[in-house]
């Protein structure tokens, strides 16, 4: 099951041709918006991006916060305003474990499931719940569930219900994409007519431990008020 902490902290964006998903995270009482650097390939300080709300795009100015080189496919964000409430959600891959069930949060090909009557205006995402299936820890620490991440969830939150807390979710990490097969299409005398790339069906995800990382090297989120 997934609950309004993290069904309210998920957008849809845009930037320029580009859109996907991006989620909020909180840490030292301010907060960050995050998404798959991909989604916002060479976005710089004081631009804007795009969010999905009350049935049309709006303008959010944004600040970068940090943007991870290489493998590492994750931007960091700010805006100039609180972007979501501060519900509980920690961001800790602690309490994964191996083959159980995770949920995507996201927009698939720029789809959205309604409720914006119910949910502040915003487009409610879609979910998909798939087994994690492997887990990589090195320069760039990445997370595998089986399930189909569509064009458009890159960006959104991984989550989960960690074993010793069945009532508590956490933020495992930000979708970047799916592992590809390219498949050969072949004539009847055997002849390579194509090759076309295809979806496995393995999403991938970054964990957060690299995104609040590129926090700490730059805490400059929006500082939230006290009393929330």
């Amino acid at each position: 099951m997934v609950t309004t902490n993290v069904i309210q902290r998920t957008f849809k964006i845009r930037r320029g041709e580009s859109s996907g998903t991006a989620f909020t995270t909180d840490r030292d009482g301010r907060q960050y918006l995050v998404t798959a650097r991909h989604v916002v390939e060479g976005i710089v300080p004081g631009e804007t991006i795009d969010v999905w709300h009350e049935e049309r795009w709006k303008a959010l100015k944004i600040d970068v916060v940090g943007i991870g080189q290489g493998a590492l496919d994750v931007t960091v964000l700010t805006a100039s305003i609180q972007v979501s409430p501060v519900h509980p959600l920690e961001a800790s891959p602690g309490g994964l474990t191996y083959g159980q069930q995770a949920y995507l949060l996201g927009f698939p090909y720029g789809h959205d499931s309604g409720g914006a009557e119910i949910n502040r205006g915003l487009p409610i995402p879609f979910v998909k719940a798939g087994v994690v299936s492997a887990m990589e820890f090195g320069d760039v620490n990445r997370i595998y569930i089986d399930t189909h991440a569509n064009e458009g969830f890159s960006g959104g939150p991984v989550v989960f219900h960690p074993q010793n807390k069945p009532t508590e979710l956490r933020l495992a990490g930000v979708v970047t994409g799916y592992i590809q097969h390219t498949r050969t299409v072949r004539d009847g005398n055997g002849n390579c007519l194509a090759s076309v790339g295809e979806n496995t069906g393995i999403a991938v995800a970054i964990g957060m431990k690299q995104v609040v990382e590129l926090i700490d090297v730059n805490p400059i989120g929006f500082k939230l008020p006290t009393d929330n």
